[in-house]
């Protein structure tokens, strides 16, 4: 699971699933770029990690020459690209479909599924360019695979982004990228422990009957970043409690 002298990009990093994923491949001996809107948070999670391989990068990843950017900044920073795990990603309040403003769908999608395209794909010229194999990880969501009421256009970017990233596994495997996606389910971010009754009220309905905490995803994502799994690609990481099971 090592992945030591290896560089990746973490989108996202500045809180939750994103800062466990930064913070397990640094343990695993990454050299971390760490990407996402609020700087404050950012270097937060630098300050966390406490190793000097790190950049800290704010972006918006819905300003596509922004991500292109970044990922030609972890370029000239590190002289080296081995793996991007495109996390950012919104979810807004729930409401009925027929009650969805027009503007929550198009924020949504801007950010979860464009701002990962622009992710993934700029990630992917660098790595063909580079010319030695690599791994891109995206976060998708066990509701793009069995739905929550009240999420339409959250599930809908996330069911995108699962599709995406088949594609991209496709098309990316003559040149030894591999590409796969994490698929969380109910997860005890901070954000979540922090509304009342929440976590409570959705472990009822998962088979473990426990949500799943950020470093166990850190993990995950850093022993598919590993040489460990030469072929793996294409695949959806579940890590969910069984919520797609039950």
């Amino acid at each position: 699971m090592r992945i030591d002298g290896k560089v990746v990009v973490v989108t996202g990093a500045e809180s939750g699933i994103g800062r466990a994923i930064a913070e397990s491949c640094a343990q695993e001996g990454a050299s971390l770029v760490l990407a996402g809107l609020s700087r404050q948070g950012l270097e937060e999670t630098a300050d966390r990690i406490k190793v000097s391989r790190t950049l800290v990068a704010p972006i918006d990843i819905c300003d596509r020459q922004a991500v292109t950017g970044m990922i030609a900044g972890a370029l000239a920073h590190f002289g080296r690209l081995d793996g991007v795990v495109a996390n950012a990603g919104i979810a807004l309040a729930k409401r009925p479909i027929l009650e969805t403003p027009d503007e929550d769908w198009d924020k949504t999608i801007s950010v979860n599924l464009t701002g990962t395209y622009n992710t993934v794909v700029a990630a992917a010229r660098a790595l063909v360019a580079q010319g030695s194999g690599g791994s891109i990880i995206a976060t998708g969501s066990s509701t793009a695979l069995r739905g929550m009421a009240g999420l339409t256009p959250y599930v809908a970017a996330k069911a995108g982004v699962h599709g995406l990233m088949r594609q991209l596994a496709l098309e990316l495997s003559p040149h030894r990228i591999r590409v796969n996606t994490l698929v969380p389910g109910t997860t005890a971010t901070p954000l979540a422990r922090s509304l009342p009754g929440h976590l409570e009220a959705a472990v009822q309905a998962l088979p473990l009957g426990s949500a799943v905490e950020p470093e166990e995803l850190g993990r995950y994502v850093a022993f598919a970043l590993s040489d460990a799994m030469p072929h793996m690609t294409g695949a959806l990481l579940s890590v969910d409690s069984g919520r797609t099971i039950a």
